[in-house]
């Protein structure tokens, strides 16, 4: 009965450490970044892509997560290594952390692809 208890006291607090809050992103000044996928890694909490710009090294992009992106569509990985993409996001106010999350749009121009978050489908 205590180890339950002591469960049920500790999984919201581990949940919680586990994920990280977003005041280090600025939401009202979105990025969009270009460049060219080296890594994409399909895990939880977030899927995440590595992006190789030219103008600002390597990015790592936190999209969101698997069952969101399956809820909108994407239901197997859509890149691969060498694809160039467009991602709009916030990036981390500290510029030694190359980290863009909160995205909002990602292009794919070869092929046209693109996923828009739900909260932005409809905004201008």
């Amino acid at each position: 009965m205590k180890k339950r208890l002591l469960l049920l006291v500790l999984l919201p607090v581990l949940s919680a450490v586990a994920h990280h809050g977003y005041g280090e992103y600025d939401r009202d000044k979105p990025v969009a970044m270009e460049g060219t996928i080296t890594n994409v890694l399909w895990g939880n909490p977030h899927v995440v892509i590595t992006l190789q710009t030219e103008d600002r090294g390597e990015y790592s992009v936190e999209w969101a997560a698997m069952l969101q992106l399956s809820r909108s569509g994407v239901a197997t990985d859509p890149f691969k290594p060498g694809d160039h993409i467009v991602v709009t996001g916030s990036i981390n106010r500290n510029p030694e952390k190359h980290i863009l999350t909160l995205v909002r749009e990602i292009k794919r121009p070869a092929d046209g692809w693109r996923w828009t978050h739900p909260l932005y489908v409809n905004a201008k």
